[in-house]
């Protein structure tokens, strides 16, 4: 799949533009619930609290951010998906709260395809893998080469079962054909520690976390998982440039907002996303934080995204056998 960055639309977008000032006489005398999933202070966080000042100006609306933090994401998109449908309900989510969640854990109280009102995507985060040093190898194929040399021998660590480091290491297991170890830590800055101490050899994780390691010598990059080379570290190949065509992982945020809000309410909040994000004030910080800004054509674009995110990453689970009690 192709990941395209933020695009000019056009007549398309002043047209949206205009609903999303309609929205706005409608909707200013309530304030706007932003639920965020996640606790203060993380990358979700951030981008939420990035967005929504441009958010509430150009609907000239109060928003209010309200961390929801806990479960991998479940206790925020739960609250979104009970919410009223009246507009004044939106949330922010990664592809684990809204794609993942429903195919690896049992009972959940949600469904992507049935629960959310899509509205857009905001931006993207591919994965760097990197190893430490001490690894005796300088790209993908070489790690692919030492691990079927030693299978199940080299360890990798990522933030916990399940999550989309994990997904990362089954997928580069089932595509090469070896057997990396998945260690598992209650975060990523354990994970990072212990690579970088040589405790284990190498770990997936965003590609903010990796840079200045990396500039330093203290890790080594093997490969980037998104679509493109990432501008942060321009040198390194991305895993389909390496042989591996079907390695291409992307984490994602994006807005979404109850289920059965109406079209006109739709389209108006996708519109203020689009307008927001494209602002250079909020694009810019997007990109500090490591993040490559991205909104969607349409809101209808963004829930065929969804809906194809959602289908093939329950195949990737389905394949690995991964579930989370």
């Amino acid at each position: 799949m192709t990941y395209n960055l933020l695009r000019p639309l056009g007549a398309t977008a002043l047209f949206l533009m205009i609903g999303a000032v309609a929205f706005a006489q409608n909707f200013t005398a309530k304030p706007i619930h932003f639920i965020v999933g996640f606790p203060p202070g993380g990358v979700v966080d951030i981008v939420a609290r990035t967005v929504s000042p441009a958010l509430a100006e150009t609907l000239g609306a109060q928003i209010v951010v309200d961390n929801r933090g806990g479960a991998n994401g479940i206790i925020g998109a739960e609250a979104v998906a009970k919410a009223a449908p009246d507009g004044n309900t939106i949330g922010l989510v990664s592809i684990s709260s809204l794609v993942l969640n429903v195919h690896l854990y049992k009972n959940l109280s949600y469904h992507t395809l049935k629960d959310f009102t899509p509205l857009s995507n905001i931006g993207l985060v591919p994965f760097a893998l990197a190893v430490h040093p001490g690894v005796p190898v300088r790209s993908l194929q070489q790690l692919i080469a030492l691990a079927r040399s030693k299978p199940g021998m080299l360890t990798f660590g990522t933030p916990g079962v399940g999550g989309l480091q994990h997904l990362t290491i089954e997928m580069l297991n089932s595509s090469a054909k070896i057997k990396l170890e998945h260690v598992p830590y209650k975060g990523t800055g354990p994970a990072m520690i212990d690579v970088l101490g040589g405790h284990i050899d190498g770990m997936v994780t965003g590609i903010s976390g990796v840079i200045e390691s990396a500039k330093t010598g203290k890790l080594r990059v093997l490969a980037i998982t998104g679509d493109q080379r990432s501008s942060a570290l321009p040198q390194v190949p991305t895993a389909r440039e390496q042989g591996l065509p079907d390695l291409v992982v992307v984490n994602w945020y994006a807005i979404v907002a109850p289920p059965r809000v109406t079209p006109s309410i739709t389209t108006a909040l996708h519109a203020a996303i689009v307008k927001s994000v494209a602002l250079p004030a909020v694009s810019d910080k997007l990109l500090a934080a490591g993040v490559d800004p991205k909104t969607d054509a349409s809101a209808a674009a963004f829930a065929q995204f969804v809906h194809e995110e959602f289908d093939r990453w329950g195949k990737v689970v389905k394949e690995s056998g991964i579930k989370v009690d």
